[in-house]
């Protein structure tokens, strides 16, 4: 498990407040996740819709997928829409691209003066196999109980403007290991010595320790997924060391966590600042920050197979 090290210990990195690009989309976070719920739409259609906004590093990816009641066209009894809302750095505004199963490409913007809090506002300015004269809005809504509204409205040329379709969601219920950005678990446990070498025979012959250079790599099995391996690593470091910079502590502590992104977003708003940049490797994604009391954090979104494909000794 030599390779371990480049998981937990490549630890350099600037000392300056740097927020990743997912800063802007901290407006959208009360969206993130999966949603439930019914539909109408022109013609007096019905149909169950399902929802889902997830954030990955530099967009919130979006998906509907509804299914129609009483259609008529045997052909096409569903609707399922793929897009990406990012930021343009250009023109300093939200861009949402959407792609319908009917060949439909559309572009919307964001209206900040109909936009709020609770309330996001897509203007379309463009469309791909549509008419290009057409005009459109998407209305997204929290209302109360924590219900997400959603309407397309269209107006084509001369024409008046037409509901295409309305919805009421609710927040699915999942399960908090695929679902909420949170901590899950200890990763690793990092801390000064005066001779980490010696230090770590002492504890392979005295304690059983399975060791290498680095420390050891703990083996343990996932509560919720007993078939996967899941890892920590214990790691002493010379006390010349500047890894656990800029806290004065002599230990750092990484915790394992599930969609660091969106952990990363909810903190970010709530003025948390993260050290440098979020870091991305093959067996996960890692970023930094401070806590009240000066210590360092790592957290770490990790991919545990990368490890267990690589083989080698471990502490179980």
């Amino acid at each position: 498990m030599m390779q371990f090290k480049m998981l937990l210990i490549l630890f350099i990195m600037s000392s300056t407040s740097i927020w990743s690009q997912n800063a802007p989309f901290a407006r959208f976070q009360p969206l993130l996740g999966s949603w439930h719920g019914n539909g109408s739409g022109y013609g007096g259609s019905t149909s169950t819709i399902d929802a889902s906004f997830r954030l990955s590093e530099s967009f919130i990816k979006v998906i509907h997928h509804a299914v129609f009641k009483g259609e008529d066209d045997e052909s096409a009894p569903y609707h399922h829409d793929e897009g990406f809302i990012s930021f343009d750095k250009n023109r300093e505004q939200f861009v949402y691209r959407q792609f319908n199963s009917e060949g439909y490409i559309n572009q919307y913007v964001l209206d900040e003066e109909e936009s709020g809090d609770s309330t996001w506002v897509f203007i379309a300015e463009s469309f791909e196999n549509f008419d290009s004269e057409a005009k459109a809005v998407f209305r997204l809504e929290l209302g109360y109980n924590s219900e997400l509204h959603t309407q397309f409205d269209l107006s084509l040329p001369g024409q008046k403007t037409m509901c295409i379709g309305k919805n009421t969601m609710h927040r699915k219920e999942e399960p908090t290991t695929t679902t909420r950005p949170r901590v899950s678990g200890i990763g690793g446990i990092f801390f000064f010595s005066e001779q980490p070498q010696q230090l770590k025979a002492w504890y392979a012959e005295n304690l059983g320790l399975a060791v290498n250079d680095y420390g050891s790599s703990f083996e343990f099995r996932n509560a919720h997924r007993p078939d996967e391996i899941n890892y920590l690593q214990w790691s002493p470091f010379h006390q010349s060391s500047d890894h656990f910079q800029p806290s004065e502590k002599s230990f750092m502590i990484n915790y394992r966590v599930e969609h660091l992104d969106e952990l990363l977003v909810s903190l970010k708003a709530k003025g948390i600042s993260i050290l440098g940049e979020v870091q991305s490797y093959p067996y996960g994604k890692f970023a930094h920050l401070m806590d009240p009391e000066g210590n360092k954090i790592e957290l770490w979104e990790a991919v545990d197979s990368v490890f267990t494909e690589m083989g080698g000794p471990t502490t179980k």
